[in-house]
């Protein structure tokens, strides 16, 4: 191969590779967007109560724009694309796993509410709410809030551990309501 040729080849290459690299991250993104929202996460039976109470809340669009947090602004972790798709990764073979190899009816869901804080990320919170440092500054929010923004939460507190029923309005009355309605079906089998 003569110089040029070779300057040729590897110019070609690199614009190539750069080509592959944007299309093949923006499928990625889409797969990730896509693989975040309502639907795919609410296709199982288990989610049904979730569901239900997520979109009577404010997050499910019940607010003057209709607007709504799709289920991975809140549940995965926004620090870093990194954390991102690692959070992802783990939560999806987390709960693949449990939907097709464990009995789901058995999870106690009224205990893992206790655990809130391990399902909610706080840098999701802070990417939908990052004016909330700015706006509490002056207002009756400071007080509650001081302790996060101000002293640098040093008592480690997460947002879900002050707004405990924040994303799913009603959460205990749903799972009441799909518990219930999994008894009538397992009695009428009998």
């Amino acid at each position: 191969m003569t110089k040029n040729k070779k300057k040729v080849f590897v110019l070609s290459s690199i614009i190539i590779g750069i080509f592959i690299g944007l299309i093949s991250s923006m499928g990625i993104a889409d797969v990730l967007h896509a693989t975040g929202s309502g639907y795919t996460c609410t296709m199982c039976h288990t989610m049904d109560a979730m569901n239900a109470a997520y979109n009577e809340d404010t997050h499910g669009g019940r607010n003057k724009l209709g607007i709504k947090a799709e289920c991975s602004a809140c549940h995965l972790d926004h620090t870093s694309a990194y954390t991102y798709v690692l959070t992802k990764i783990k939560v999806s073979i987390n709960d693949g796993y449990k939907t097709f190899f464990t009995n789901t009816d058995k999870i106690d869901w009224r205990k893992k509410r206790e655990h809130a804080s391990h399902f909610v990320y706080d840098s999701g919170c802070m990417t939908c709410h990052s004016n909330l440092k700015n706006v509490i500054q002056s207002g009756k929010a400071f007080l509650p809030h001081r302790d996060y923004f101000v002293l640098g939460n040093k008592n480690n507190k997460t947002c879900v551990e002050c707004h405990k029923n924040v994303g799913h309005k009603n959460l205990g009355l749903q799972i009441d309501k799909f518990e219930k309605i999994k008894l009538e079906k397992q009695s009428r089998k009998e």
